[in-house]
């Protein structure tokens, strides 16, 4: 498995003049952006908006208004306009988030930049070529301190390179707001690399049989999955099953493409690092949707909707792991079959093979713990 550090997009509104300003922030309220960086000036045309953090650019052409900025709420961060302006900019931060602005054209402003690692909040690197190599650098500095690296692009074309630097990537990548089309599609680039790839197998079924009557819960998410996603369930920590979201053809009733009917309500929903169970989540959380190729995505939950239903017991084997899931015992439940197609769960038989995921056990409210366990 591969897993990367989530990289945010930044915004550099402080190139626009006042005239472009108000019709580009309310472009931005509505985008995925999730830092703006403006000039003190530009704030007269901002309302704070709870997801979008505002980095305010500090020196010496901005004294005139330096008692303004340091009482201002709206203001998240505060960036030094270059290194000889950082005492300046400290003066007036505070105790919000503190970044530096530095341009990186040579060996020794490249040095300069680095040594500012576990000093302060950010770091915005401007670099005057193309070459990754000097944001490499950077990052290796930066790795282990508080200090995350934002990268001004060039260009989009940037974007998909310099998103996979050192496999972790940048903590942001900054684009000029003279160009909004590029927001949308650096944000295509951003949520590509924020998605984490594992193994998933092939599970053969050793048994599938009805239990009777219990409580089970649909998953509703804020998202529309894809044909080859669902969910990962499971009852044990071993692993689970690829559920499929009710994306297929079902004859009595509409599709519910945002909803995964993911099974009895003790289950864990796998996620990249932790489990939730069906029961513990609750609308505004985030769980994962899994594609067939392993593909985990974040995706925010809307509500769990708990109802008694008939259930069915589907154990399956994978070397000597064994897993199951008990889901809602109908037709229309689907589980993702080893070849990536969905499979009714009523046909579900031994010696069918399903796909799942296989994980080392041993679970404490969810999160991965070294000890033995064993459950059955």
């Amino acid at each position: 498995m591969s897993q990367t550090q989530q990289t945010s997009l930044w915004v550099d509104v402080s190139t626009l003049t006042p005239a472009e300003t108000p019709d580009a922030l309310a472009y931005l309220r509505s985008s995925a952006a999730a830092c703006l960086v403006l000039r003190y000036d530009q704030f007269a045309e901002w309302q704070p908006i709870d997801r979008l953090r505002t980095a305010c650019l500090f020196g010496a052409e901005d004294q005139a208004y330096a008692e303004q900025i340091a009482d201002d709420k709206r203001i998240n961060m505060v960036i030094a306009r270059t290194p000889a302006d950082i005492p300046a900019a400290r003066a007036v931060t505070g105790s919000r988030g503190f970044g530096v602005r530095c341009e990186i054209i040579d060996g020794d402003t490249m040095n300069e930049a680095a040594d500012l690692s576990g000093k302060v909040d950010t770091v915005v690197a401007v670099f005057a070529d193309e070459t990754n190599i000097p944001l490499e650098l950077l990052l290796a500095k930066a790795q282990g301190t508080r200090t995350g690296v934002v990268k001004q692009l060039l260009n989009t074309a940037e974007a998909h390179t310099v998103a996979g630097v050192l496999e972790t990537g940048p903590a942001g990548l900054m684009v000029s707001a003279e160009h909004l089309p590029a927001v949308d599609l650096v944000t295509e680039v951003v949520t590509r690399h924020g998605q984490v790839h594992k193994d998933l197998v092939e599970l053969e079924v050793v048994r599938a049989e009805p239990i009777g009557m219990g409580h089970r819960g649909c998953i509703d998410t804020t998202t529309l999955f894809g044909e080859d996603e669902g969910m990962i369930i499971g009852s044990t920590s071993s692993g689970g099953i690829l559920v499929c979201a009710e994306v297929h053809y079902l004859p009595y009733m509409k599709l519910r493409p945002f909803r995964v009917n993911a099974g009895a309500v003790h289950s864990y929903v796998f996620g990249v690092e932790n489990t939730d169970y069906i029961s513990d989540l609750q609308a505004g959380e985030r769980a994962h949707a899994v594609a067939a190729d392993g593909t985990f995505r974040e995706v925010g939950i809307g509500r769990i909707k708990t109802e008694v239903r008939p259930l069915r017991l589907i154990e399956a084997r994978h070397g000597d792991v064994t897993v199951n899931v008990i889901l809602q015992d109908d037709w229309h439940v689907r589980v993702m079959g080893s070849d990536g197609k969905p499979k009714p769960l009523t046909e579900v038989t031994p010696g069918s093979t399903l796909l799942g995921l296989i994980t080392e056990p041993g679970r404490h409210v969810g999160i991965k713990v070294s000890e033995h366990i064993d459950e059955h």
